[in-house]
């Protein structure tokens, strides 16, 4: 291929290469560098540019780097000694500037340290599968609710889907089970996370097995594997394979062991079952549409034209649910990178196997805040070294005068700059060490720097990036200070120490970065606490809640009753499903006065007095009653949505009824609720249509306890548990937990964005006051002829500090637009959100000036109050 039609790197970063490469080795790295490049190229260029400029400056170590042997004699072995000796007589000279340029740094490295900690944690989920695997997920657009995207699929689609389309390799399903009994003959354990899947689940996901063959461990219906932690539980040994227990009334063979599933995988279980452990036949399984209830994941060939699967899933749907082409009205199919399940998955409802779900686009704002504080610690670098250029001036025309040149004394200022960056850089370390277990409970994670500092590429990529920073920090200051004239700095002229507008500038950004995040930080807060407060229809709180079983399926009359002679138990209920969740959806029809209306709202099915638990306002008609024998399977009460739904202002009385019921025996809608919001605030109120089947059963119980004596309540709710459940032991959970855990991810982002805030300010304030420190002693004769001529205290507080205060107006001024519009993408996120006031960002700059004008003071009041007859005093 010809030097003109060859896909070429990127030019700086080969001459960079060239320059420090071994000639030995050059040729050979650069052609391999190219020929990976351009096949990077091809796929995506620019990711190519990207990932061809962090190979070169990987190479960039001991045993690739040439022995410079510099022109001239300028650098040698003897002046680089010289060059230590006089970077750290100089940081110790100056030892408040030195201590605030690395302090600041090694603030702004930390903090970055902390951000690239979480975000590979992150970007790490499910990336130890190997496969090319893809999640299938749904649109549902049904009349009568949202149109939502939806994780689970039908039982048929795994099986008639790689059947049908070529470019599928293979499919396995994961249905959960929930929490199940295991029976053994001297105990019986609760085992969380039970799932099944289809035979060739650890042939496709690569959890490590440590006893069993993967290809077998799951043949039959009554097949087990469980996680090392359950074998120890139940049998006290790791290596159970061949042993059984029992669960569910069936006889459970244990055909493997595998470690613990990992943090970072979506998919959490303890044992693995067959997904025809519940009974279900394989061949009737395999063709059931319908219903979604269960994953399905593909492996799909690498060279397949997803594109041209997509367009080919509307006749899939149409040929196997036997709808018709209406089918396609309400269903669409898509499938999602295994990577994107993790990240990208905050729009997708109905995820329950998604572990500790997060929003991708956070991990966007967290990198941007993590380079804007590490702007601006280089900003105080670069403001603090070029202010305090005037106490080296005369060192400068020294050393010129005595032969040394310009790009010496550049190397030398360099050297300073780089030694700085790598003392900050040691320093950075300590405060990670030192940070990390508070800030882990505080994100719940378990976040830790001792993995990279023992790998063997971290060390040279950190210290890569930080004599880097070393380099662009210290350029302009290095430039200014070797450019110094002799003849002027010793004759004690002043024409080099103009007001740098450049100084000005870098301030003036500093303070824009950290005024928007305090304004982020005051909306990220006001949004959580309105989430917090807001009143979403029912009361969540001192809600407790139990998974029922069997045995509490059996004696949930006698139960309840008994519950509620508790002097601390308020009511008792249970529903199909919980609230925070969004509830199943299934057909339903209401009697209008122009025919038969089908829709597809919200379903749940409750207990009698489920909205006097969860105090739900009626608007319209009755709650439920045992004194109609209707209300069983024939009653139903709607929500305002659905009314409004139906267009009619008070629909109680209209015949209705599930979608199977034959239209000569419909119930009718008793009552009609004030909206609530049964799922989360990301998400608007659907409509919902609430109904009591006593012969389905339930799958959770609510108990309303006394907040002000929650332990007693408790121990009666234990006490009543334990006369009536003998096999299954209680646990239980708080609502209004559940309800954090809906939001944890903002609260999460809500915590780091404050957190950066803080030091954000705080580096700014540091970098001030050592800027301020240099301005008022460069004034000092000034204030003392200006207190001599009368001055008070108030005129000289007003002339010092008001440069610091119009750099800050400034900074007011072109932070606050840009906030706006970023934090007005991020309350998009929410259904239910605030108008962002515009007093809030007063707050910020006001808070910013307060804070900048406190720094400045401590210097300009000391200033004041000296004795002027020592600042006036003739040397």
């Amino acid at each position: 291929m010809s030097e003109n039609t060859q896909i070429l790197p990127p030019k700086l970063p080969r001459r960079f290469l060239k320059w420090f490469c071994n000639p030995q080795l050059v040729e050979d790295v650069e052609g391999d560098l190219s020929e990976l490049f351009a096949e990077r190229a091809s796929e995506n260029r620019f990711k190519a540019k990207l990932k061809y400029m962090l190979d070169v400056l990987m190479l960039f170590r001991p045993g690739i780097i040439r022995n410079f042997e510099l022109k001239n004699g300028l650098i040698n072995t003897s002046m680089l000694k010289n060059y230590l000796k006089s970077s750290i007589r100089n940081l110790l000279k100056y030892k408040s500037f030195s201590s605030i340029n690395i302090f600041s740094l090694s603030i702004g490295m930390a903090a970055c340290m902390v951000i690239f900690l979480f975000v590979k944690d992150e970007k790490s989920f499910d990336a130890f599968n190997e496969k090319n695997i893809y999640r299938l997920c749904e649109i549902q657009s049904f009349p009568g609710t949202n149109t939502q995207k939806v994780a689970l699929s039908m039982p048929g689609m795994g099986p008639t889907m790689t059947d049908q389309f070529p470019e599928i390799e293979s499919y396995t399903r994961f249905r959960r089970y929930g929490s199940q009994l295991v029976e053994l003959d001297d105990k019986n354990v609760m085992v969380e996370r039970v799932v099944g899947v289809d035979s060739n689940f650890f042939e496709m996901f690569d959890y490590e097995l440590l006893f069993g063959d993967r290809t077998k461990v799951v043949d039959g219906p009554l097949d087990a594997v469980v996680t090392r932690d359950v074998a120890m539980r139940l049998f006290g040994e790791v290596n159970v394979v061949g042993k059984t227990f029992v669960m569910g009334g069936d006889q459970v063979a244990i055909r493997g062991v595998m470690e613990n599933v990992p943090e970072n995988s979506h998919l959490q279980f303890n044992i693995v079952l067959s997904v025809f452990a519940s009974g279900a036949e394989e061949e009737e399984f395999n063709q059931t549409f319908g219903g979604n209830f269960l994953n399905t994941y593909f492996v799909i060939n690498e060279n397949a034209d997803l594109g041209e699967m997509a367009r080919k899933f509307p006749q899939y749907l149409i040929d196997n649910l036997n709808r018709g082409e209406e089918i396609i009205e309400s269903y669409q199919l898509f499938l999602q990178p295994l990577e994107d399940v993790h990240l990208a998955s905050t729009d997708i409802e109905h995820d329950y196997s998604n572990h500790r779900k997060f929003n991708g686009q956070y991990l966007d704002v967290f990198i941007l805040v993590g380079i804007f504080i590490l702007i601006i610690a280089s900003v105080n670098f670069t403001n603090l070294t070029t202010a305090r250029a005037s106490y080296r001036s005369k060192e400068v025309g020294v050393r010129k005068t005595i032969g040394a040149v310009r790009k010496q004394l550049f190397d030398q200022f360099i050297f300073e700059s780089v030694l700085l960056a790598v003392i900050a850089l040691f320093f950075a370390i300590i405060l990670v060490v030192l940070a990390l277990p508070a800030l882990n409970v505080l994100i719940d994670r378990q976040l830790s720097i001792f993995p990279f500092l023992l790998d063997i590429e971290f060390i040279p990529i950190a210290l890569t990036i930080t004599l880097l920073l070393g380099v662009v920090a210290g350029l302009y200051p290095s430039l200014y200070l070797s450019s110094f004239k002799p003849v002027v700095v010793l004759k004690g002229l002043k024409s080099q120490e103009k007001k740098s507008v450049f100084r000005s500038s870098l301030i003036i950004l500093q303070f824009s970065l950290a005024l928007g995040m305090i304004v982020c930080t005051l909306i990220v807060v006001e949004q959580l606490m309105y989430i917090k407060n807001k009143d979403i229809g029912f009361a969540k709180d001192h809600i407790v809640l139990i998974e029922m079983n069997r045995e509490t399926q059996e004696n949930f009359v006698q139960m309840k009753e008994e519950l509620l002679n508790q002097s601390n138990i308020l009511g008792v209920t249970a529903s199909g499903q919980r609230l925070g969740n969004n509830f199943h959806q299934w057909g339903f029809k209401v009697s209008m006065d122009t025919g038969m209306l089908d829709l597809t709202p919200s379903n749940v099915h409750v207990d009698y007095d489920y909205l006097d638990v969860y105090d739900i306002e009626l608007k319209n008609g009755r709650t439920f009653s045992k004194e109609y024998a209707t209300d069983d399977g024939l009653a139903f009460i709607i929500n305002e949505s659905f009314a409004k739904e139906l267009g009619l202002e008070n629909p109680v009385g209209r015949k209705a009824g599930h979608a199977w019921y034959p239209n000569d025996s419909l119930g009718s809608i008793i009552g009609v609720t004030e909206d609530f919001n049964f799922n989360s605030l990301h998400y608007k109120v659907n409509t919902l249509a609430m109904v009591v089947h006593t012969e389905w059963g339930f799958s959770e119980m609510s108990i309303k306890i006394n907040g002000q004596n929650v332990e007693a309540a408790l121990a009666e709710i234990d006490n009543v548990y334990s006369k009536f459940v003998n096999d299954y032991p209680l646990t239980y959970e708080f609502l209004d937990d559940h309800f954090k855990e809906l939001y944890k991810s903002d609260q999460q982002m809500g915590a780091v964005i404050t957190i950066i805030a803080v030091l954000s300010i705080f580096i700014g304030c540091m970098g001030l006051f050592g800027l301020a420190s240099i301005s008022i002693q460069r004034r000092i004769k000034e204030i003392g002829i200006r207190k001599v001529m009368g001055a008070s205290l108030k005129e000289l507080m007003i002339l010092l500090s008001k440069g610091f205060t119009m750099m800050i107006l400034v900074a007011f001024v072109i932070a606050s637009p840009i906030t706006y519009v970023f934090m007005s993408g991020w309350l998009e996120n929410f259904a239910y959100r605030i108008d962002i006031n515009p007093f809030l960002f007063l707050i910020g700059g006001a808070a910013a000036l307060l804070i900048a004008l406190a720094t400045v003071s401590y210097h300009v009041i000391r200033a004041v109050r000296a004795n002027p007859v020592s600042s006036l005093r003739y040397e």
